[in-house]
């Protein structure tokens, strides 16, 4: 049995290994090598559509693949179309574009679970933008019109609005806008996304669908930084969600992927929660980046990325030989001041939590940027804890260092 995975990077290309299938390795040109076995490796262009499907044709259809999948973002509607044409099993690519897209996302929602979204609009409706900003009346969803999850016209009027590209990932540019004036001219077409501001807290939520039965498989909870909301930590379990909470959090998820027709394989999914509200942030049909697959394998003993390869070919969620290894665990990013790199402080020797890995790769001289989207981060810690107050705690400990020191750039002077 052959499994093809689209667009690896080593983490991944190691847990396919642990796989009972011939894995096949797509790759882009110039990607670095993997130090994971596998029955084959190639360069193309998945990102190219008349170059990748000639591939499909010549070198993978001889190959009859089981399944085709792909855990990174830009890989996912490939290895959908290539699932499809070679009639192997993956996620169809119309669910794979209902998911990517967050515009068409909101008007699926808005038709299917309108309660679970925020007032919308799109970049290029111009009566609904300002609708959305509280210069007009009511409307309704679907198509070109300011949808309203459920609330109210003109509900939360003068409150910020986020825009955000369409198909965008990482924080990568958002704003907060507080007027319609603030909207650029260049994000006023259908390539932006417009949706009031949502308070709570934001969570994110793995989940693995099998038969249209969606099993969680954790909850962590999200720690933003400056108007461009860039994560700059993930607690797992989440420490303000109870029981009822978690509960409340996973059916509003389980209907979010009912509506986009999401009945097998991963979904990473984004959510805020206020009060006893939930509102849909984004869905991805592959695992959460930023650690969060260590946070489900810490606390779990369950290896996400593996059971994310593994489901089209039999191989599901298992818990690895050595189990959970904490009750509670984190990812933490180290940001500083943009500038310059004048010092780096040594790696943490925490006593009332555990430092499990520390990449911090920036040196003195090197350049910092302000921090608008997840590349201008800086390095990254995992951390385990006996509890999850423990670990809040070490993430608020760990946060409130200093741990890069930097100095005014002269182009910042």
């Amino acid at each position: 049995m052959t499994l093809v995975v689209l667009g690896a990077d080593g983490a991944v290309a190691r847990a396919a290994a642990t796989l009972p299938v011939d894995v096949v390795h797509v790759r882009l040109p110039g990607a670095a090598p993997l130090d994971a076995p596998a029955a084959a490796h190639h360069a193309v262009d998945y990102q190219h559509g008349p170059t990748f499907l000639a591939f499909v044709d010549e070198v993978l259809r001889p190959l009859s693949p089981a399944a085709v999948v792909s855990l990174t973002e830009l890989g996912l509607e490939p290895a959908a179309v290539a699932a499809r044409r070679l009639g192997a099993a993956g996620v169809p690519p119309e669910v794979v574009r209902a998911t990517r897209d967050k515009l068409e996302m909101r008007r699926v929602l808005e038709r299917a679970a309108p309660h679970l979204n925020p007032p919308f609009a799109a970049g290029d409706d111009a009566e609904a933008v300002a609708r959305l900003f509280g210069g007009g009346g009511g409307g309704g969803g679907g198509a070109g019109g300011a949808g309203h999850g459920g609330a109210g016209a003109g509900a939360g009027a003068g409150a910020p609005v986020v825009a955000k590209p369409i198909a965008g990932t990482g924080s990568n540019a958002v704003a907060l806008l507080r007027s319609a004036a603030d909207l650029p001219e260049d994000r006023r077409t259908g390539a932006t996304l417009l949706e009031r501001y949502v308070g709570g807290r934001e969570f994110s939520v793995e989940t693995l669908s099998s038969g249209g039965r969606h099993t969680c498989l954790g909850i962590a909870e999200k720690h933003t930084q400056g108007e461009a909301c860039v994560e700059v930590a993930h607690l797992m379990p989440a420490p303000s969600l109870d029981a009822a909470g978690r509960r409340r959090v996973e059916r509003a998820v389980a209907e979010l992927l009912d509506a986009v027709g999401l009945t097998d394989g991963p979904a990473h999914t984004e959510v805020k929660v206020d009060g006893a509200r939930v509102t849909v942030i984004e869905t991805h049909n592959r695992p959460g980046g930023d650690g969060i697959p260590d946070l489900v394998r810490l606390t779990r003993g369950i290896d996400w990325r593996r059971a994310a390869l593994g489901w089209p070919v039999g191989e599901g969620p298992r818990e690895e030989p050595d189990g959970a290894v904490a009750a509670a665990a984190a990812t933490v990013f180290v940001t500083a001041p943009p500038g310059r790199v004048a010092a780096v402080a040594p790696r943490p020797a925490p006593t009332a939590w555990r430092l499990e890995h520390w990449d911090l790769p920036v040196e003195p001289g090197d350049p910092v940027s302000p921090l608008r989207s997840s590349a201008d981060r800086l390095g990254m810690a995992v951390l385990t804890a006996d509890g999850t107050r423990a670990c809040a705690d070490a993430v608020d400990e760990l946060r409130s260092r200093t741990i890069v020191t930097t100095t005014p750039s002269e182009e910042d002077a």
